[in-house]
């Protein structure tokens, strides 16, 4: 397998930049992976604060214990974090495609210069 594909498969299903990284392209590999890190964390945090909000609700007393009235609160996500959480996911979606298809030009590259020596 050549390094184009290795490397493209790496960023595909390991993480974003690890195709990069492993291509030696430390820089470039180690900023897809922060960007989907940054991505992920926030994702992360606004998932476990509405959690705990309507956990919170649902000690209270403000929503009944019951199935159909958790989901309908779950259901219920705010404009603005719905927003948010929209861009994010669409910015970590393509910072992955884009990780892919760096990692196979790149792999292309080094392909390129090994079999011209």
């Amino acid at each position: 397998m050549n390094n184009a594909i290795k490397a493209a498969l790496l960023s595909a299903f390991i993480c974003p930049g690890s195709g990069q990284w492993w291509l030696k392209q430390r820089l470039v590999g180690g900023g897809f992976m922060l960007v989907s890190v940054i991505c992920l964390g926030y994702l992360i945090l606004e998932v476990m604060e509405r959690a705990q909000a309507i956990a919170a609700k649902i000690l209270s007393g403000e929503i009944a214990n019951d199935l159909v009235s958790i989901y309908a609160e779950v259901s219920a996500i705010p404009t603005e974090a719905m927003a948010t959480m929209s861009l994010l996911t669409w910015v970590f979606i393509a910072n992955w495609l884009l990780s892919i298809i760096h990692a196979y030009w790149l792999g292309t590259q080094a392909d390129k210069t090994v079999n011209s020596d």
